[in-house]
């Protein structure tokens, strides 16, 4: 029951953040599960548990997506899944720790530096990386860096980034499901994981103007370094 709540609520917390600001859920749900959950099971949950909230973001923001983006995102990613999900099998607890804490550190303190971005090229072989990356450490962001940089409006980004990670959240989950995974035993989990995440991402849109964007950022940074200590810990602890 324990185990239960503290992913329902980490979910719903999730949602609420990428419908109010965009970006950001993934790190909290990764957080959250890999407190009850090994690592290697919370990375291959993530998508059954990403994609309510993300399809209630793309019901929402719909007429703001922008489908030349998604497109272009969802032909990198095939490739990406496919790649990523041949070596996923392959690693250790330890090593995925102590990589997805890089990554979160690296996402979250390296410099933005604004680029003018086409909108066909780049987002296919964006795709392509992120979903690689994605499918071994459960986070990319890529694509989120991408679209935060171009010309788009908040909704917009929101909408997009949407679209984009529900269509690899869906590869993932197929791509893990051929691996051997078994999601029937986790049911119970990714229903509430349904509940919170619709409820999460109506909340997160109403209140998306209520809290200042620096505040956030703050806050953020500070949850994501936090959980890539503890990501690293846990690697030194089992390469030990």
């Amino acid at each position: 029951m324990t185990e239960l709540l503290v992913i329902t609520l980490g979910c719903f917390l999730a949602a609420f953040i990428n419908a109010a600001f965009a970006t950001g859920g993934v790190y909290i749900m990764l957080a959250f599960m890999s407190a009850v959950l090994p690592i290697t099971i919370t990375i291959q949950l993530l998508p059954a548990f990403a994609l309510p909230s993300l399809l209630a973001r793309i019901l929402l923001f719909w007429q703001h997506i922008d489908w030349k983006i998604a497109k272009s995102f969802f032909g990198g990613a095939v490739i990406g899944v496919f790649l990523g999900g041949q070596i996923f099998v392959n690693l250790s607890e330890g090593y995925i720790c102590l990589l997805i804490g890089c990554l979160i550190l690296l996402f979250t303190w390296a410099p933005h530096i604004s680029l003018p971005l086409p909108k066909s090229n780049v987002f296919l072989f964006a795709g392509t990386v992120h979903s690689f990356i994605g499918t071994l450490f459960g986070i990319g962001g890529i694509i989120q860096s991408l679209v935060v940089r171009t010309e788009l409006i908040k909704a917009q980004v929101t909408g997009t980034l949407a679209a984009c990670l529900f269509s690899m959240g869906l590869l993932k989950l197929t791509s893990y499901l051929v691996n051997g995974f078994s999601y029937e035993i986790y049911w119970l989990h990714i229903c509430a994981a349904i509940a919170a995440g619709f409820i999460g991402a109506w909340l997160g849109k109403r209140t998306s103007i209520a809290i200042s964007d620096k505040l956030f950022r703050n806050i953020f940074k500070i949850i994501t370094t936090l959980v890539a200590g503890r990501l690293l810990f846990k690697a030194v602890v089992a390469l030990n």
